[in-house]
């Protein structure tokens, strides 16, 4: 093959994250394009809040009915259809998804009896080889897996490549050698780094070069079968990344077939299989519709089934947890309380950052290099940090966001600032940790009308990052792309259901006002 593969450079054009513009003043625009550029791989997260487990649905639940016994092969059959639904799923909605080398605990019974077996096949070749002659009889069984391997890595269109490796590594012709003492172990294994070589990804460049360092036959076969793994998983991720798009078109099919006969076996049981979504878009209506809402009117736009369909995927990111997830998103509790807690630390980071900047004043107004420092400092002492330990983490990031103003202001010239002074700001950063700060909820607001408008409308024109949102532009960004993919997904899946349900809700409310 005269080409290598190269799998991490053929990554997809969708992921979670909108491109991002700036601007004169500071603030950003959001591109209205559908296509969305490569995610962050940082994973720091902020617990701001702390959902409890899943509350699956009662619908989800076994119904109280006889026996009914069930065959070994049902079962496995049920629990693959679960298991490879979610796999699809995972897939269409995740553009970070990749499958990763499983690693059994170091004290586990498994790793012990593993490592067990491998140091008595290696320890057997080696005794085999310090034999006078040697004796490479266990070579013949490495070669011939590792050309399965490799096989294992090869595309269709690899015909002739194929062919050549077939011809090399004929394992009856191996044979032959060894029993004719012509075997030599440095041409095949010379020969299966050089196919390695054409097949890696570039990330894998310098291991397999690495190879050719090695001189001892063991520790030699022992590192081009940790390459091979890595190789392995690396040809998985990469035909992952090119079925997405399949699997995003076929897994909305068959999650809409499977969500149907769940229905329809909870309709056998008595069981509106649709009572906790029904409830869900009930609130969103009923927020809409509330003339008495003045306040919060003013902000609403009409009701129209589009417009409660939105309110309601805004909801999720303001959950109360006294409310049972819907049926319809019970798959994606678990990423869309990843998204909530990612909004919420959004709102924390950026009121932190407004309150130091009113209450300082214009010494540090403008300093790039400042703000940049303060929310690193600030994102570190928040990481993995629960909403049950805010208000003593936040005493701290005060102190800290203090001790780096202070820094900056006698580096600059400055005048020091009174100790009155500082206790305010350390103070009023403290009090953020409360959701009911006055600064927190009008951030937290702001980011809600901001994702509301993307959801909402067709952009003709790139959107202003909300005021205060600067400095977190990036994570905004990134946030907007997972949740409207998630949603987007979701709606594809499900719409149809919500359609009837608003439809049946918006009929009654009309019916409500008629007069009698």
């Amino acid at each position: 093959m005269a080409d290598k593969e190269t799998p991490d450079s053929l990554n997809n054009s969708l992921d979670g994250e909108f491109p991002l513009q700036d601007q004169d003043d500071g603030e950003l625009n959001l591109s209205t394009g559908s296509s969305i550029s490569d995610t962050e791989t940082e994973k720091k997260k902020l617990r701001t809040e702390s959902p409890s487990s899943p509350r699956i649905p009662p619908a989800f639940m076994v119904a109280a009915s006889p026996p009914k016994f069930l065959s070994f092969e049902q079962l496995m059959e049920a629990t693959n259809g679960v298991k490879n639904m979610a796999l699809a799923h995972e897939i269409a909605v995740n553009n970070e998804f990749k499958l990763e080398k499983f690693q059994a605990p170091e004290d586990s019974i498994e790793k012990k009896v593993k490592d067990t077996v491998r140091r008595a096949f290696w320890d057997a070749f080696q005794e085999k080889l310090n034999e006078d002659p040697p004796d490479f009889s266990h070579a013949l069984v490495l070669i011939e897996e590792i050309k399965e391997n490799i096989m294992m890595l090869l595309l269709p269109q690899h015909v002739r490549f194929r062919a050549q490796i077939n011809e090399v590594l004929d394992i009856d012709l191996i044979r032959q050698k060894l029993e004719n003492d012509a075997f030599d172990i440095y041409y095949y294994s010379n020969y299966i780094i050089g196919v390695m070589e054409k097949l890696c990804a570039p990330v894998r460049d310098e291991q397999v070069a690495k190879l050719k360092t090695v001189k001892e036959v063991v520790p030699l076969f022992q590192e081009i079968f940790a390459v091979l793994d890595l190789m392995k998983m690396d040809m998985a991720n990469f035909t992952i990344q090119q079925i997405r798009p399949y699997c995003q078109q076929q897994s909305v099919e068959y999650e809409r077939k499977k969500f149907q006969d769940f229905l329809k076996s909870q309709q056998e049981a008595g069981i509106d299989g649709l009572e906790f979504t029904k409830a869900w878009l009930k609130r969103s209506h009923d927020k809409i519709t509330d003339v008495n809402a003045v306040e919060e009117a003013m902000a609403l736009p009409l009701a129209t089934p589009a417009a409660i369909m939105n309110e309601a995927y805004i909801e999720l990111l303001d959950w109360d947890e006294k409310n049972i997830i819907p049926e319809t998103l019970v798959m994606d509790h678990a990423r869309i309380a990843e998204q909530r807690d990612n909004a919420h630390r959004l709102a924390l980071i950026s009121s932190v950052l407004m309150v130091t900047y009113s209450t300082v004043g214009a010494s540090i107004s403008g300093v790039q290099v400042l703000k940049e420092k303060l929310k690193s400092e600030i994102c570190t002492l928040l990481e993995g940090v629960l909403e049950s330990d805010l208000p003593k983490v936040m005493s701290n990031v005060g102190e800290q966001v203090n001790k780096s103003v202070n820094e900056f202001l006698s580096s600059h010239g400055f005048q020091t600032r009174d100790e009155a002074q500082q206790k305010l700001l350390v103070g009023q950063i403290t009090e953020i940790s409360s959701k009911d700060n006055k600064v927190y909820k009008l951030l937290f607001k702001r980011l809600l009308d901001f994702i509301r408008q993307i959801i909402s409308s067709q952009h003709k024109e790139p959107l202003k990052v909300p005021p205060g949102f600067s400095a977190v532009e990036r994570e905004l960004s990134q946030l907007c792309g997972q949740f409207l993919r998630l949603i987007s997904y979701n709606r594809s899946v499900f719409g149809s259901y919500y359609t009837d349900i608003i439809n049946t809700l918006l009929q009654k409310h009309m019916a409500d006002l008629s007069p009698r």
